[in-house]
């Protein structure tokens, strides 16, 4: 026999019907709804907003480190073209035992920046401040909600920049006496690609609304050892104008 529809039959599943279509509704919007679109010297990148503030996410500064440039010094990415969806975090590097876990995937080629700006108008001269994350230089990463910067970025009204570089063995194995000076700066990859990163800060934060004429590094723990070496490379001199430990 057909089932008799009560009063509460009736709402119950008018309810789950509308909120059915409601989330459908919001899928949508989520599917279609453009993102602030930024174009950089390689390509353009597509972002996201949260309560006002314009997210972008695994943003390529560097080459693939993968192969025959492991253990080499950083390159610059490959441009594309397009735009590129900066939606979701990029690559964590490979970690040692013992460090976090239920974070982006790891994979080696991870030379990825996210950047959390107030707006992305041009001459805007926003303070950029780019931070580094610690774990001993042997395991952290620049991804996930722990060191998000949109509530920096929001309350500070300044360009927040976060970033992966490559760690322990991949970014700090010295190689030279084996592999010869091909392998020279091998020991110090993993600085390096800070280096690059602040480069790529140098020459690309002015479209995100920052200022490169006044980018601040900081971080702490392994992250301040990091802001305290590169204070002594001459490579990262210029690149950044004050510092935080």
């Amino acid at each position: 026999m057909p089932r008799q529809i009560n009063r509460r039959n009736f709402l119950a599943h008018s309810s789950l019907a509308l909120a059915a279509i409601q989330a459908s509704k919001q899928f949508a919007f989520a599917q279609t709804a453009p993102g602030p679109i930024v174009e950089t010297r390689y390509g353009k990148v597509r972002g996201t907003s949260t309560r006002g503030i314009k997210v972008f996410k695994g943003i390529p500064y560097g080459g693939n480190t993968t192969g025959a440039n492991r253990f080499m010094p950083p390159v610059k990415p490959t441009a594309w073209t397009g735009v590129r969806d900066a939606l979701a975090y990029g690559p964590t590097a490979p970690q040692t035992v013992g460090g976090p876990s239920g974070g982006p995937a790891e994979g080696e080629d991870c030379l990825v920046l996210n950047v959390f700006t107030p707006s992305v108008e041009r001459g805007a001269k926003r303070p950029v401040m780019v931070w580094f994350h610690g774990g001993g230089f042997s395991y952290g990463s620049g991804s996930g909600a722990i060191i998000d910067g949109t509530n920096l970025a929001e309350s500070a009204d300044a360009v927040v920049v976060n970033l992966n570089h490559r760690l322990n063995v991949l970014g700090f194995t010295y190689l030279g006496e084996q592999g010869g000076s091909d392998f020279a700066l091998s020991g110090g990859v993993g600085l390096l690609d800070l280096v690059a990163a602040l480069e790529w800060v140098r020459d690309n934060i002015e479209r995100f609304g920052g200022d490169p004429n006044l980018v601040t590094i900081f971080g702490q723990s392994g992250g301040g050892r990091k802001v305290a070496t590169l204070m002594s490379m001459p490579s990262a001199q210029g690149l950044y104008h004050r510092a935080i430990i």
